[in-house]
């Protein structure tokens, strides 16, 4: 982890790459605020990330001013309404595809920027975007969590012709330490500092964009992206104990680790000690639940108020109990595979304000394609919709996915403030639930983020979720524990991307300010006092 010093703007961020940091600590220095860096971290991971985030990806954020009224940003995208897609995925045998065209829907980062920017930004977008921008065109370096990326999915990447001009040299994949320029998506910055990020979707940049992903035979068109909003709404809150958790409402999943924290603490007073296997069957059926009812609330009912009351935590504990015991689980709808590439970014100031900000492009390099007019890597949330006409989460025209994605803000009683993000894909509230229960052990975000973690349900397609992953590290007793279940343990390695890239800052009681950035990733934090 790379820790850069000095901070005259009293802001702690963490995110999973330095070159992130040093773009907050930038606009920080001109004036910007904890939204600002935020933001502009953002926006040069979208460069640096490439395989986790994109401007063609997605984001959902939540945002606690300092006077403690929070809201959400949600600017997840939904599916597009070109016609041809219906018959394309009538030929799919009823499987949602995982990469490709079909998987691309409309993509709500810049919308969801903006947003944040609206809601207490100091800075022009374009002082924010800056630093992106001159990473865009001079070039950026690769890290080693790229370089490995492009290495893994190199022979899909290789199929599409943007994806191989940009990552690869004469047929072979770019290395750490390779420089790669970007003009096409430097001049699509440029665009949208000096044009207003609105032209994302009802600008210039809106029309390349649609006559690429037409050209790519992507279902999204100029009108779907012109109809595009994101969603402003009330963080979903919920009080344990001496904590006061935050995160967004579907169809986001953050309800589930909720449900996972609600659990718990009905079941002890002493969370931080929780059976470990216990634990491991709340995420069991926390997962069951999101895969079974969770979807769009603008299309299908999702009873988030229902699924978290005393009646059902105290159900859902009995329930984790008798699986503990070998007395069966909940089915799966289908099944999920946890990891998932994404970045999250936290921020907070000493005035109060605390930012989580959670982008995606879903799987590795997302859809796998780069559309080569504006630089933009497709995100494939789409995949996660599925083409079961009885599921909630069945793929409509104009319905948004249910959705990964779970920001988080946690106020401790004694007044310390906390900014919380991950990297996990499907296990990020599996990972939320551990971080938090980690802070109430008293530890530093630094050793909160590095702890060791478990993840519980299969890790490629197909395989089943009745397994536990747990990193070689975590403790001899909670390790025990999990071992005594009826799920099938395997070992996975220490720091395994696998558990996840987290991140947290931390305002604390005192007025000091701390930040740690996930060992597992490539990432760095920024806190000064």
């Amino acid at each position: 982890m790379n820790t850069i010093p000095s901070n005259t703007q009293r802001v702690a961020i963490a995110a999973p790459h330095f070159a992130a940091v040093e773009a907050a600590r930038e606009v920080t220095a001109a004036g910007g605020n904890a939204i600002d860096a935020a933001v502009a971290a953002a926006a040069v991971l979208t460069v640096v990330y490439p395989h986790m985030c994109s401007v063609g990806g997605d984001v959902i954020a939540l945002v606690r001013k300092p006077d403690g009224q929070q809201v959400c940003v949600n600017a997840s995208g939904a599916y597009g309404s070109a016609p041809e897609a219906q018959a394309a995925l009538a030929r799919t045998g009823g499987n949602m595809p995982i990469l490709g065209p079909l998987t691309v829907s409309v993509p709500g980062a810049v919308s969801g920027w903006a947003a944040l920017l609206e809601h207490g930004g100091s800075l022009p977008a374009a002082d924010v975007l800056a630093p992106a921008i001159r990473l865009a065109r001079d070039g950026m370096t690769v890290s080693p969590g790229l370089a490995e990326a492009i290495e893994l999915d190199k022979a899909t990447l290789l199929q599409d012709e943007g994806m191989k001009s940009m990552f690869f040299v004469d047929g072979t994949p770019r290395r750490a330490g390779d420089i790669v320029i970007q003009s096409a998506l430097a001049e699509t910055l440029s665009q949208l500092a000096h044009e207003g990020l609105d032209s994302m979707y009802r600008g210039s940049v809106a029309t390349r964009l649609a006559d690429g992903l037409k050209s790519l035979g992507v279902p999204v068109t100029e009108q779907d992206l012109a109809n595009h909003r994101p969603s402003i709404e009330p963080a979903l809150t919920r009080s344990f104990g001496p904590l006061t958790v935050s995160t967004a409402a579907p169809n986001s999943q953050g309800y589930t680790m909720l449900r996972n924290l609600g659990a718990v603490f009905a079941h002890t007073d002493d969370p931080s000690t929780v059976n470990a296997g216990l634990l491991a069957e709340l995420f069991y059926s926390s997962d069951a639940l999101r895969d079974n009812q969770l979807a769009d609330p603008r299309f299908v009912e999702v009873d988030v108020e229902a699924e978290l009351s005393d009646e059902a935590l105290h159900r859902a504990l009995a329930s984790a109990q008798n699986s503990l015991a070998g007395k069966g689980r909940p089915h799966f709808a289908h099944t999920p595979r946890p990891g998932g590439d994404t970045v999250g970014v936290a921020a907070v100031s000493a005035d109060g304000t605390a930012v989580s900000l959670i982008q995606s492009v879903f799987h590795s390099f997302g859809s796998q394609l780069l559309e080569p007019d504006t630089g933009l890597v497709l995100h494939n949330r789409a995949a996660f919709f599925t083409l079961d006409p009885t599921s909630p989460n069945l793929l409509q025209p104009g319905k948004r996915p249910a959705h990964t994605l779970v920001p988080v803000i946690v106020e401790h009683e004694n007044g310390t403030l906390s900014a919380h993000g991950t990297m996990g894909g499907k296990a990020q509230s599996q990972i939320h639930t551990q971080l938090i229960l980690r802070s109430l052990e008293g530890l530093s975000p630094l050793r909160m983020v590095a702890a060791p973690r478990f993840i519980v349900g299969g890790l490629e397609a197909g395989s089943s979720n009745d397994r536990i992953m747990i990193e070689p590290s975590l403790e001899t007793g909670r390790a025990a524990q999990i071992r005594e279940t009826t799920m099938t343990v395997t070992e996975g390695k220490d720091l395994d991307s696998n558990a996840g890239h987290s991140m947290v800052a931390r305002l604390n009681a005192d007025g000091s300010l701390e930040a740690g950035a996930d060992p597992r990733s490539d990432g760095a934090a920024w806190a000064g006092n």
